[in-house]
């Protein structure tokens, strides 16, 4: 063999899916800077699909472009990505490692890897889990979504080990799924353990954005099961209360099917004049619009994980979160935890703002918190499942 392990970085290259501006993205680019660093070179590659080069703010980690019959690569734009899935496991059979870990396990290959060792990483199953709330009126999306479904169930359950980001998500791998707990294996995501901007920097972004008054923030995607629809009339309630808050939402959502809900929810609070959409912030900028916000509120009633949940305590902003999903076991108690429901929420801020020292004390449990999360811990539990699942130490 000419390398231990192979590492799927499609993640991180731009136009691959969505997954750079969400959370599997995140979790690429910080597990395998980790991985990077543990693994001797000799041992480990990075691969990626023929096109643009993996985004790794700047750092140099060598990668490989997988290789697929020069037909398919001469296919119109379009064509090939259905050739590509179907030839993948070929592709990957190329890189002649031991072990391939897919960092999604909806990225990974139907076909045999042929002695290869198949690791996958879930985030979630979402689909699986709010099945009658996604399902679509549209007869033929409907059809394509169920056998999407059914095929990222046969990845889980010819996977040689799972990765789950949470013990929410191993649950329902093994409770929905009926996958074995003894190969499925709870690593969850790290967070950058220092990421208190200046308190000038965060004027200075603020002011650079317009953003001169307190504000709530959300981060992330706006699908259903995201609840966010109840946070302009969260935010109306609020003020009316006496807390001059704004609302501000941080993601690419204007696309996304519920954005004309949410837009109708600000409407129908009276509240436009309160709520700005700040579009897709880089991660450069991502720490700034953290440390600037009054809090956090993160309404899911489902997350395999929670990312901006540990963003928003490494930034020194308090967290108001669902008791939903992953986010109890991510949070611990260093957030407020209520039921996603606006009454509840509207309760948590008013406690931020009336009881005296409550936010010292959730920013001091977030900064304890926040060291539970390490990318380098993350990577040494992932290399001892690569072990587990060749059968040899790495």
């Amino acid at each position: 063999m000419s390398g231990f392990v192979a590492v799927d970085l499609r993640a991180l290259q731009s136009g691959y899916k969505a997954h750079l501006e969400r959370g599997i993205g995140r979790h690429a680019r910080g597990l395998v800077r980790a991985l990077a660093d543990l693994v001797p070179k000799g041992r480990i590659k990075f691969f990626v699909s023929p096109g643009p080069a993996p985004d790794l703010d700047g750092e140099s980690i060598p990668v490989e472009f997988l290789r697929w019959p020069g037909w398919i690569e001469r296919l119109p734009a379009g064509r090939e990505t259905a050739f590509r899935l179907a030839g993948l496991s070929a592709a990957v059979r190329r890189l002649d490692v031991r072990v391939v870990h897919f960092l999604s396990h909806t990225d990974a290959p139907l076909g045999r890897l042929d002695g290869t060792r198949l690791v996958v990483t879930a985030h979630d199953i979402i689909p699986i889990v709010f099945r009658k709330e996604y399902a679509s009126r549209n007869a033929i999306r409907n059809m394509r979504s169920r056998f999407g479904t059914r095929l990222n169930v046969r990845v889980l359950e010819k996977a040689d080990r799972i990765i789950a980001v949470s013990e929410s998500t191993k649950k329902d791998l093994v409770g929905t799924l009926g996958l074995s707990p003894a190969k499925v294996t709870v690593i969850p995501n790290g967070v950058d353990q220092v990421r208190q901007p200046s308190r000038s920097d965060v004027e200075g972004f603020k002011g650079a954005n317009g953003l001169m008054r307190p504000y709530l923030l959300h981060v992330g995607g706006i699908d259903r099961r995201k609840n966010v629809n109840l946070l302009p009339e969260v935010l109306r309630r609020v003020r009316a209360g006496g807390l001059d808050l704004d609302l501000v939402f941080s993601g690419r959502i204007e696309m996304e099917p519920e954005f004309p809900a949410l837009g109708a929810a600000v409407r129908a609070a009276g509240v436009e004049k309160n709520v700005r959409f700040m579009g897709f912030v880089p991660d450069a900028d991502l720490a700034f619009l953290y440390a600037g916000a009054w809090a956090l509120v993160e309404p899911s009633l489902y997350e395999g994980f929670g990312l901006p949940v540990l963003e928003a305590m490494a930034a020194g902003t308090p967290v108001i979160s669902s008791n939903r999903g992953a986010l109890p076991e991510v949070a611990g108690d260093a957030a407020l935890l209520v039921e996603p429901e606006e009454g509840p929420i509207v309760d948590a801020l008013g406690r931020l703002a009336a009881e005296e020292g409550l936010r010292e004390v959730l920013l001091a449990r977030g900064m304890a918190r926040i060291a539970l999360f390490d990318w380098r811990r993350a990577a040494e539990m992932t290399v001892r499942v690569y072990e587990e699942a060749a059968g040899e130490p790495l």
